[in-house]
């Protein structure tokens, strides 16, 4: 039976018809029927007086890590601004005149992914002002599985915090409660939950088709190997970005194909396939340059696992090519010094979730080794999350 969404759900209902509604969405923010959720909201009597756009804008066509501005809906001149630009958080303007702020974007259940952060930050902020939040819910599309480290504060930042697991095995509505409670929010929260959802399925099985939450994750198989390859924003390769296939893609200018299909064969990962690939990203990172490398195909997701993967690979470049692999010199599109974050942290940490990883890479460990680094935090997240669970 197909999943109703939050939002279908809040448009059968009577609730918040008559509240002065500021909706955070994107080109994700579609019901059942690909209808686009403000077209549904106007129509069927809900006043939105104010949108809010996260990282990519409201339509989800800005590339990665570009400032958005603030701008006007074309079709229904509301006002519509970015969390994304100037600001990350809504601001004492941004929420004036609102009674109840709705969250509706399809999220790809990691941490990385910077949708989450305009929500908790926005729930923050509502918090101070008395102002409802609710969040419409959606399918977490890589299920309830949870897999990795959790992050630690000191690493905490729009691409990662707030405690959570990399793989987080939560819906947005529950990871919504998880913020408000774990972290003393206090917000007046209401989620929308979804029907007929059950917590280990996969997107496609939800009965919906992909509706693109950013314009580099066009599929699931894509979302499922973002899991892990993620990790290669903070190294010096190409992660696909700028081609027909990012996170599917791994290569650079430097590598030879050969020699490193050869070398992660005798890995023997579970639950994907891969083969020699050359590329030339149109944009991001190594822009326009010849890369070698691999693509990957996902198999078995029940089998793969994307991160350990990640490692691994990461482990053989510093091996087959120590003098020419780094970690990244590139953030959200701004140049910076040689192996330095903006603030002196590096880019792979902040994704990661804890420096001891890349400290240990260095040092020689296999991705065996680090997996059962992470077991334990895992677990706790897993016994932690527990209460927040809707489904």
């Amino acid at each position: 039976m197909k999943v109703k969404l939050g939002i279908d759900c809040l448009i059968d209902s009577d609730k918040l018809r008559k509240e002065r509604i500021g909706l955070l969405t994107n080109s994700s923010g579609v019901n059942g029927d690909l209808k686009i959720n403000v077209d549904l909201m106007l129509n069927g009597g809900f006043n939105i007086v104010k949108l809010f756009g996260p990282e990519h804008g409201i339509s989800g066509a800005a590339a990665d890590g570009v400032s958005v501005d603030n701008a006007v809906d074309p079709k229904y001149e509301i006002p519509i601004y970015s969390l994304f630009g100037d600001v990350i958080r809504p601001t004492e303007e941004m929420l004036s005149g609102i009674d109840a702020f709705i969250y509706d974007i399809q999220d790809v259940g990691l941490r990385f992914y910077t949708y989450l952060y305009s929500l908790v930050y926005s729930m923050e902020e509502c918090s101070k002002r008395g102002i409802e939040v609710v969040v419409l819910d959606r399918p977490d599309p890589l299920s309830s599985k949870i897999v990795g480290p959790t992050i630690k504060k000191r690493l905490d930042s729009i691409v990662g915090g707030y405690g959570l697991a990399l793989r987080y095995g939560m819906t947005v509505g529950e990871v919504a409660k998880y913020f408000n409670k774990v972290f003393d929010i206090g917000a007046d929260l209401t989620v929308v939950p979804m029907e007929n959802y059950e917590k280990y399925m996969y997107y496609d099985e939800t009965g919906h088709l992909w509706s693109t939450p950013s314009p580099n994750i066009p599929s699931l198989e894509h979302a499922i190997l973002y899991s892990g390859f993620c990790l290669f924003e903070g190294t010096n390769l190409s992660m696909g970005r700028g081609t027909v296939h990012p996170f599917k893609y791994i290569g650079a200018p430097w590598i030879d194909s050969a020699p490193l299909y050869k070398e992660l064969k005798e890995h023997d990962h579970p639950g994907v396939s891969f083969r020699e690939r050359s590329f030339i990203p149109g944009a991001f990172k190594l822009h326009d340059q010849p890369c070698n490398g691999l693509e990957f195909y996902v198999t078995d997701r029940n089998a793969i696992k994307p991160l350990e993967l990640a490692l691994d690979i990461i482990a053989t470049l510093m091996k087959l090519w120590p003098e020419k692999f780094d970690w990244d010199v590139h953030y959200h599109g701004t140049s910076i010094p040689l192996n330095k974050m903006w603030d002196g942290r590096y880019h792979f940490d902040l994704i990661m979730g804890d420096e001891h990883y890349r400290e240990r890479l260095l040092e020689g460990a296999t991705a065996a080794e680090l997996s059962g680094l992470w077991k334990d935090e895992q677990r706790e997240f897993e016994n932690l999350v527990k209460e927040f669970r809707i489904y």
